[in-house]
């Protein structure tokens, strides 16, 4: 038994040191085997690639340049009412308030009349009495000219005629008071007019200074008032571009007015130049009007244009003929455009002849009916393949 147990741990015993032995010999020979064997790899040729491109097609048409500018909204005529006459303010009209609107000819203020209607009393008074003695000083000398013929009858060597024997300096001071007289009654119906102030112009009540009951002296100011008839927009532009827009008063440049912050929208036209540059920005100075900015005429009901509204004016400047308008994204480096033509990249020089934000005008270099590659090329060659997209995604 003893025997048998000795002989089994003893074949335990050899197997577990023959096995590892035996696997790592196994190991060394196949590594020798594979080692000795060429191992080929079969690489598939890599696929050629060509790129899909999107493009436009190209043709010419008449188009007008525009030049864009920014600007603020300017009164054209603003004037500070004063008082002619001095005295206390009686009444006011309702729309004589802060962003009020009054009618050309309404009155605004009226100032107590009372003083200057006796003013005008007083003259007709004095203008009545220096008329009086006009007349009278007239009959005088009718009798001074009596009186001078009896004397030169009864005297034998006549009596010479002189104008101080005929009292004409007496008629022309009597006729010189009538004049100051009738001067002096226009000027207190004048004054008596002016205690009645009305509006000079269809008016924007921009500031008041005073109310019913108020006094005011003579030029004292009553009222800034803005011309609601039309509104100015000054804008500034490259000289380079002041030649291609029109300057008239009556047919300038049309030009479209965008507020930067309402989205409104309002017509008007460039109607002459501020005559000076910037210092800084050597840029032009441009007035753009605006007829009836508050709608309350024939563009009744359109948005109301504000003052100081800081605005966007889009002129229409020169139009072009047989020119191509193509996105300024489109235009590459040194003034090129890529042509797909015959399945082939063309990168072709052009020559524009006018550039806006986001338009370009090419009248040379491009032919009708090109296509214009609008997608984008990581390494543009000369004769590459190029695939149309609609053809790529069939």
């Amino acid at each position: 038994m003893n025997q048998t147990s000795s002989q089994t741990s003893v074949s335990v015993t050899l197997l577990k040191i023959l096995l590892p032995v035996c696997l790592v010999a196994a190991g060394v020979v196949g590594f020798l085997y594979y080692k000795s064997k060429t191992v080929e790899f079969k690489r598939k040729p890599a696929a050629k690639t060509v790129p899909v491109v999107d493009v436009m097609e190209v043709n010419p048409s008449r188009v007008t340049a525009q030049v864009r500018a920014m600007g603020t909204v300017r009164p054209d005529r603003d004037v500070v009412i004063k008082s002619h006459v001095a005295g206390t303010i009686i009444q006011v009209a309702p729309q004589f308030v802060q962003g009020g609107l009054i009618p050309k000819g309404q009155t605004m203020v009226r100032i107590d009349p009372a003083d200057y209607q006796l003013a005008v009393n007083k003259a007709q008074s004095a203008l009545a009495q220096a008329q009086a003695d006009f007349e009278i000083e007239k009959g005088q000398q009718q009798i001074a000219r009596e009186e001078l013929k009896l004397m030169a009858q009864m005297s034998p060597g006549g009596v010479p005629e002189t104008s101080l024997i005929l009292r004409k300096p007496q008629l022309e001071q009597a006729r010189a008071a009538v004049d100051s007289a009738g001067s002096d009654l226009e000027t207190a119906r004048l004054d008596l007019e002016r205690t009645r102030i009305c509006a000079p112009f269809h008016a924007l009540v921009l500031s008041k200074e005073v109310d019913a009951g108020a006094m005011t002296a003579a030029q004292g100011p009553l009222a800034t008032l803005v011309d609601v008839t039309c509104y100015q927009v000054e804008v500034q532009i490259p000289l380079d571009r002041l030649d291609r827009i029109r300057i008239h008063e009556t047919k300038g440049s049309p030009a479209r007015i965008r507020s930067l912050y309402a989205g409104r929208e309002w017509q008007g036209r460039v109607v002459r130049t501020t005559g000076a540059v910037t210092e800084q920005s050597r840029m032009a100075g441009v007035i753009i009007r605006v007829d009836d900015p508050l709608g309350l005429g024939p563009s009744k009901g359109r948005p109301a244009m504000l003052l100081d509204d800081h605005v966007e004016a889009i002129i229409e400047g020169q139009a072009f003929d047989d020119v191509f308008a193509l996105p300024r994204t489109l235009i590459r480096e040194d003034s090129s455009l890529w042509i797909y033509k015959d399945g082939h990249l063309e990168i072709r020089k052009v020559a524009p002849v006018w550039i806006e934000n986001d338009r370009v005008f090419i009248q040379s270099g491009l032919f009708p009916g090109d296509l214009v590659v609008s997608s984008e090329l990581s390494a543009p060659v000369e004769g590459m393949a190029l695939t149309l997209a609609s053809k790529g995604s069939e």
